[in-house]
């Protein structure tokens, strides 16, 4: 009965296609706790790495090669201080893995290649010569820029009331690396630096602003690295507050799309969290005017998902957990769908509320990349005898499409740490009992 009900709610909001699909196993299991970090990194030069972060230990990666064979198993020379930051950033024949001690200016990178090996090259961000940059005790930013390291420093200067954003090229340790610095006006008192993303010869910067009577602005500043040309964009809310915003950047024409989520004060009685969305040009003039759409957790919504019918940017998510002093009367349990036309507006959308203790699709965990031009949301349904299964959702021309992923139902699958390669498929790691491996899914239509 509850794998009819669960077809019912899913043909509701969305056609069901049938897909030619290849699911792959790895041939190989890792022993991890479940308390511990780990990370993956698919496809270095055909290599697929597991990154285990056991707690007082060396970092541990296990190498899967393109057949899924767990190839071997390789300690790092590196320890990892308790109060430390990790990161990786990918290219192609190696990744990075920045370790950054907290409160305190050491700053560490390890070149990791698809076989295993491993290097210490922290020293070509420790040069006493480069001090201007790399004395910070706050983390680095660490970006791939067409296959090249760069690396982005921020520092506050309170009597000029200005961030000062170093962006650095980094190469060989006797090379001397390109710098380059921008200053952007920033009061701490009253500004909150929210997201940095360097492009090729542009960097964007997003801020919070609240003054003194607590009006709350969204600025966006955008610096030529070439021409040192500088443009910016406010958005003044008044006492409506900006959750989480983002930027993300269309290559193809240059545009901006701006997005956050927007609450009301506190005790006010339509205090109920909407979404703020823009689309700008490359002089950062509105391409769609300001869309807010209101009550996004309505009816008890624990996550919202919006995906746009013309763009295969990817969807973009947000969760009720990230929202402080918002009760609800139970434990938010729903999921909303919307999806938008090319003016920002609703074209449709589907409300799963999860009553009890069934829930039809799972809030969590959740994955979203875009594979062929197409977004993807990756989400966990209940089937029948309590069996879970995996479920893709995308944008048709007038409504969502989903297709069923037929994996082993025993699994738990770390949704969150899936990675797309190269258009053709994807790989996710899944989990049974305190093993781990890798699982790959190829879409063949």
């Amino acid at each position: 009965m509850k794998e009819y009900r669960l077809l019912f709610i899913l043909l509701l909001f969305c056609c069901h296609i049938a897909s030619a699909q290849k699911i792959e196993y790895s041939k190989g299991v890792v022993r991890i706790p479940a308390t511990d970090d780990v990370q993956l990194i698919a496809d270095i030069d055909g290599y697929h790495h597991l990154i285990h972060f056991p707690p007082y230990s060396k970092p541990v990666v296990s190498v899967f090669n393109d057949q899924l064979h767990l190839d071997k198993t390789i300690e790092l020379n590196i320890n990892l201080p308790a109060n430390s930051d990790v990161k990786l950033v990918q290219f192609s024949a190696y990744y990075i893995m920045y370790v950054h001690t907290r409160r305190t200016t050491r700053h560490q990178l390890i070149k990791i290649t698809g076989d295993g090996t491993s290097e210490d090259i922290s020293s070509i961000v420790n040069k006493p010569s480069d001090s201007l940059w790399n004395r910070s005790a706050v983390p680095f930013q660490l970006f791939n820029i067409d296959d090249s390291l760069y690396l982005v420093s921020h520092s506050y200067h309170d009597q000029i009331k200005k961030v000062r954003t170093a962006i650095v090229k980094l190469k060989r340790a006797q090379d001397i690396p390109e710098v380059n610095q921008v200053f952007s006006p920033f009061d701490s008192r009253y500004d909150a630096l929210m997201e940095v993303t360097l492009l090729e010869n542009k960097l964007l910067v997003l801020k919070t602003s609240k003054d003194e009577e607590e009006n709350n602005t969204l600025t966006l500043l955008k610096f030529d690295l070439l021409t040192g040309k500088q443009l910016s964009r406010q958005f003044v809310n008044g006492k409506s507050k900006y959750i989480s915003p983002s930027v993300r950047y269309s290559a193809a024409d240059s545009g901006i799309f701006i997005y956050s989520l927007l609450t009301k004060p506190l005790g006010n009685n339509e205090a109920r969290p909407g979404i703020f969305m823009t689309r700008l040009n490359s002089s950062l003039n509105e391409v769609n005017p300001v869309s807010i759409l209101p009550d996004v957790f309505r009816d008890n919504t624990a996550a919202t998902f919006i995906a746009e019918q013309t763009q295969t940017s990817g969807w973009i998510s947000f969760s009720y957990r990230v929202l402080d002093g918002y009760p609800a009367t139970v434990s938010p349990a729903g999921i909303f769908m919307m999806l938008l036309n090319n003016r920002l507006e609703k074209a449709k959308d589907s409300l799963i509320k999860n009553k009890g203790r069934y829930f039809k699709i799972h809030p969590w965990p959740y994955s979203h990349f875009v594979l062929n031009n197409t977004s993807y949301l990756f989400l966990v349904e209940e089937l029948a005898a309590r069996r879970k299964g995996l479920l893709l959702v995308y944008p048709g021309k007038s409504s969502f499409e989903t297709i069923s992923v037929r994996a082993y139902h025993r699994y738990n699958f770390a949704l969150h740490l899936l990675q797309p390669v190269k258009d053709k498929y994807f790989i996710v790691p899944f989990t049974s009992k305190k093993e781990m491996g890798l699982m790959k899914v190829t879409l063949n239509n």
